[in-house]
């Protein structure tokens, strides 16, 4: 009876030996690097998206609409990957600045700067 479990037990080892890397095959693969480059990148920006929505002024304008914070983190997460990058680069594309002054002052000084150039003209002629 001892040989014959004896005789079981290393027939099974073998076995397992001979099957179980072809099974792990099948399991286990390797991903490549740009799969592993788009879920890095695809978590970043699901993060700037949570970013944003958590933001103080982006909170105030979403309760404003009837929008909890909780409700717009739960729809944020229930984002698909084509989704949030496209929110991602509408955020990245919004203006940096808060009223856009910087451009009024631009305005300004070209018309200031217009005005002057005729004037300057205008003597000159006379």
């Amino acid at each position: 009876m001892k040989a014959f479990s004896r005789r079981f037990i290393c027939n099974l080892v073998i076995l397992n030996m001979i099957l179980l890397p072809y099974a792990a095959h099948t399991q286990a693969a390797l991903i490549g690097t740009e799969q592993a480059v788009a879920r890095v990148q695809a978590q970043a920006e699901r993060d700037k998206v949570r970013s944003f929505v958590a933001r103080a002024d982006v909170q105030h304008q979403l309760a404003a609409l009837g929008m909890s914070e909780a409700t717009a983190s739960e729809r944020v997460n229930a984002l698909t990957d084509d989704e949030v990058q496209q929110l991602a680069g509408k955020i990245d594309a919004l203006p940096a600045g808060a009223d856009g002054g910087g451009l009024l002052v631009t305005v300004l000084l070209i018309m200031v700067l217009v005005v002057l150039l005729f004037y300057l003209l205008d003597n000159k002629r006379r």
